[in-house]
Parts: C-alpha cells; sequence; structure tokens
C-alpha cells in the first residue's frame, strides 16, 4: 500500500513539474532597442519572447520596436543580408530624428539577436528604388553602423 502511495506522490510531482504553467521552458529574455528620451541613441530593453521559429521572432521583435503605423509585409534573410519589405506606413515615419531612431532600433535589434546578420535592408512595397526623405531605403544598414551612444 506504501509502494502505491509513493509511486502517485511521485507521478503526481512529475505531472505538475511538468505543467506548462510551472515550465519556463519555451521562454527567454531577448534584447530589443528603443530610442532614448531625446530620441538620439537607441537603448536596450529586455523583453519576455515565447521560444518560436525565425519567422516569429522577425516578427516579434518587428513588433515590439516599432511604434509607426509601419507593417512587415515580408522578410528574406540570405547570405548574411536580412531584407525587411514594409507597407505604405513607412512613409509616416517623420524627421530625421525620427528616421534614425526607427532604422536604428530595428537594426540593433535584429543585429543583437541574429548574430549571422550582417546587413539588413529595408524595402518599400518590395521596391528598393524610392527615396524616402528619413528612412534609407534599399541601402544597407551594417553592423558596423552603431545608433548606441558611444562609449
Amino acid at each position: 500500500m506504501k509502494k502505491w502511495l509513493w509511486i502517485s506522490v511521485l507521478a503526481f510531482a512529475f505531472l505538475i513539474g511538468c505543467s506548462p504553467e510551472s515550465s519556463a521552458k519555451g521562454k527567454q529574455t531577448i534584447t530589443v532597442y528603443e530610442s532614448d528620451a531625446n530620441a538620439e541613441y537607441v537603448i536596450p530593453r529586455e523583453v519576455n519572447y515565447k521560444k518560436g521559429t525565425e519567422e516569429a521572432l522577425i516578427h516579434f521583435i518587428f513588433d515590439e520596436v516599432v511604434v509607426e503605423k509601419v507593417k512587415l509585409i515580408d522578410y528574406q534573410i540570405e547570405d548574411g543580408t536580412l531584407v525587411l519589405n514594409l507597407d505604405d506606413g513607412v512613409r509616416l515615419v517623420q524627421g530625421s530624428a525620427g528616421g534614425q531612431m526607427f532604422m536604428g532600433s530595428l537594426a540593433e535589434s535584429y543585429f543583437k539577436n541574429f548574430p549571422d546578420v550582417q546587413e539588413i535592408v529595408l524595402l518599400h512595397n518590395g521596391l528598393s528604388k524610392e527615396q524616402l526623405d528619413h528612412v534609407f531605403i534599399g541601402q544597407p544598414i551594417t553592423r558596423e553602423q552603431s545608433f548606441q551612444k558611444p562609449k
């Protein structure tokens, strides 16, 4: 009788320990970047992320850092280049500081979380030709460019 009691207690403890509510399994903390109070540099911020696919992480980061009404149409990673295809909302990014913070928060966040990405290219509706006043469309943003405050 005692043997069955111990087996039942151990089985119950095992089941409780494996429940999704009590386990941090599948979650991680990642770093994303956002504008500082003066819109001069980007600063890091820790966020909780439920582990998923590469696509899920790409979209999660985009949604975390973009405060403008810009949608990510799609993306592609090839040969160390991340290409982000943005919708017409990118036209609403205002001012040179706004453009710098938009590009900087995206670049620093993706570089931090995707170590194999060496450059990021922004497209507008699949095109790289368009010149927007404050967002560089079609021009690579490299790891060497920094939007963080110099140390």
